[in-house]
């Protein structure tokens, strides 16, 4: 998953490989049983995150449930909702959470009993046999190992958080029965992704907060997942070799060259804007003149199908049924979702349009089903009456038993056992213990640790982050500017970092890194961090005669880096902005920069 590869591949390492990313947190329903909960990188009035998110947290606030924010940048979430914000360096936040632990654990706040019950590795008694002596979590907290006690003086220097707001964040955290922390999908955007929400796990973990009404596994969807709405069968892709996605630019430029599995000569490129979402898209622009057919299938013309020697349009959702279900199943309801015109002009269905091609290629039985089979096919063992469905709109489904992940686990050890190899929590994985480099990407200790990779230079002094617009969905309707005013595209900077370039609030700026090169208006806010600067991501990439993009896409200053989980890591980025005349779009980017 481009969006969340990093709390995937955690989920499976801490808690299992047998529950969905999207039923592994708690249901909104339980936030108002929380004493505590910290939003760390989280933003639900921005992204969502669920039908009536937003709602549930406010109506936990209303009912005396203290929310702290941690995040670079004072989102619409934090003013809404948040008591306190904690500003932190992008791309930082496992080092924090493993000083809040390393506060807790000497402080006493741990919950011993639950981690003897429930948790692997954080202590030498609960390590598995095979892992090294002193591999324990709490012996890396001690810097027992590696010399560097993890205390928050050594993660204020990392953060940029002051380490006696780690200090008494932590105490907070570890005092406060029960507490949640709700992770975002940005943190782990980073170059060592998975570390963040393993920490945070871990930090969950500590505090015997997993699994219990009120606590949190640290996961942010629901516990319900699809509500058991099924989808598409999945068939065998003949071809075993995989390639990371934020590698595509990488990929497609040197082929077997670099090591990769092969020469990229056709792409078919449907449901999807991946050439825009995708980090590096200058480097992909330019590495497509190394493919000898690309075929677009789609809604618009997107930055994707532009490059198309064919273009097959497909039709929206209002062209055709479907059935609907909310993020991570929060409410328990599907929609159905009626066509509500023909299909204009020649838009087919994509399955439509697959079905032909497949014929066309002697694939025989490849679609055997009418789309409202399909659905009826989907829906079954969960909706019993279809037809009662189709007319009435809307399903209800029953709530899960419990509104928190995990809780028969810990409820009952004996009969629900983690579905890790220990059958636990697992704060030391068993499966990187035996093998720390799975993807071949990099190795991934077996405790959550901090890695250093925070790379600021002279040219590139600031750290930059992309965040959600209310305006789209990452690139979807990145093209309608009614939409688009709603929230409109700007890069935020700190007053401090402004005047020393000499920018001014609203005047267009150059935004340059090592990879490309965008421009956009300016915002000069105390509502980001310090050295840092925010663009929203997904608007689409549109560069000018010399290779300026000139609409504010993100992902031409992003780097095509991959975490070593497989994750994007659009967060770990670093950039410069300076003033610029812009000058007419056509006119190429010879204007003068400040």
């Amino acid at each position: 998953s481009m969006s969340c590869e990093a709390e995937i591949f955690s989920i499976r390492e801490t808690y299992g490989p047998d529950i969905s990313y999207k039923a592994a947190g708690r249901e909104p329903t339980d936030y108002i049983n929380s004493k505590l909960i910290l939003m760390w990188g989280w933003s639900p009035a921005d992204g969502t995150f669920g039908t009536g998110t937003p709602q549930y947290l406010k109506h936990a606030k209303e009912n005396g449930v203290r929310i702290v924010s941690v995040d670079p940048r004072r989102q619409r979430s934090s003013k809404m909702l948040a008591d306190e914000h904690i500003f932190i360096r992008p791309s930082t936040d496992a080092a924090a959470l493993i000083a809040m632990a390393w506060v807790i654990v000497s402080e006493g706040l741990h919950d011993q009993a639950y981690l003897d019950t429930y948790v692997q590795g954080f202590d030498e008694a609960t390590l598995p046999a095979g892992a090294p002596s002193g591999g324990s979590y709490r012996a890396y907290l001690m810097g027992e190992a590696d010399g560097i006690v993890k205390t928050p003086e050594w993660a204020a220097e990392i953060t940029g958080i002051p380490a006696e707001t780690i200090r008494r964040l932590a105490i907070e955290f570890g005092s406060t029965k029960p507490a949640a922390i709700q992770c975002g999908y940005a943190p782990g955007r980073t170059l060592h992704g998975e570390q963040f929400h393993r920490a945070a796990y871990a930090l969950a973990a500590i505090t015997g907060n997993v699994g219990v009404a009120g606590g949190s596994s640290g996961v942010s969807n629901g516990a319900t997942g699809r509500s058991g709405v099924k989808s598409l069968p999945g068939g065998k892709n003949p071809v075993d070799s995989q390639v990371s996605t934020p590698l595509l630019a990488d990929f497609l430029e040197k082929g077997t060259a670099g090591g990769y599995p092969a020469d990229i000569k056709l792409i078919y490129a449907m449901c999807g804007d991946i050439f825009n979402q995708c980090p590096n898209a200058p480097k992909i622009a330019k590495a497509l003149d190394n493919v000898e057919f690309i075929v677009g299938q789609d809604h618009f013309l997107t930055p994707t199908t532009r490059h198309a020697d064919i273009v097959l349009p497909a039709t929206t959702f209002w062209e055709r049924n479907d059935v609907h279900t909310p993020w991570a199943g929060a409410g328990h309801y599907s929609i159905f979702m009626r066509q509500a015109i023909e299909p204009m002009y020649e838009c087919r269905n994509d399955m439509d349009i697959l079905a032909d091609l497949a014929g066309r290629v002697g694939i025989e039985g490849f679609n055997d089903k009418s789309e409202l089979d399909w659905l009826r096919e989907f829906t079954g063992g969960v909706v019993d009456d279809f037809d009662a469905f189709m007319a009435e709109g809307v399903a209800r489904h029953p709530a899960p038993e419990d509104a928190v992940a995990f809780a028969k686990q810990i409820r009952d050890p004996d009969k629900h056992k983690f579905a890790t190899p220990s059958g636990k929590i697992e704060i030391y994985s068993t499966g990187l213990g035996k093998n720390p480099n799975p993807f071949g990407l990099g190795e991934i200790s077996a405790i959550p640790k901090w890695v250093p990779h925070i790379e600021t230079s002279d040219a590139f002094p600031l750290s930059m982050l992309s965040a959600k617009s209310r305006a789209r969905t990452h690139s979807i309707h990145g093209n309608q500017e009614k939409l688009n005013r709603v929230d409109p595209d700007d890069i935020w900077i700190h007053p401090v970092d402004a005047a020393a370039r000499g920018i001014q609030d609203g005047q267009p700026v150059k935004v340059m890194s090592a990879y490309g090169a965008t421009i956009l208006p300016v915002r000069v806010t105390e509502d980001i961090a310090h050295g840092c600067v925010s663009m929203k991501e997904g608007r689409w990439y549109k560069p000018d005669a010399d290779g300026v993009d000139r609409e504010g896409c993100a992902n031409s200053v992003t780097g095509d880096l991959s975490a070593a989980c497989g994750a994007t890591t659009y967060n770990t980025a670093f950039v410069e902005v300076r003033p610029v005349n812009p000058g007419p779009a056509d006119a190429g980017s010879g204007a003068a920069t400040g």
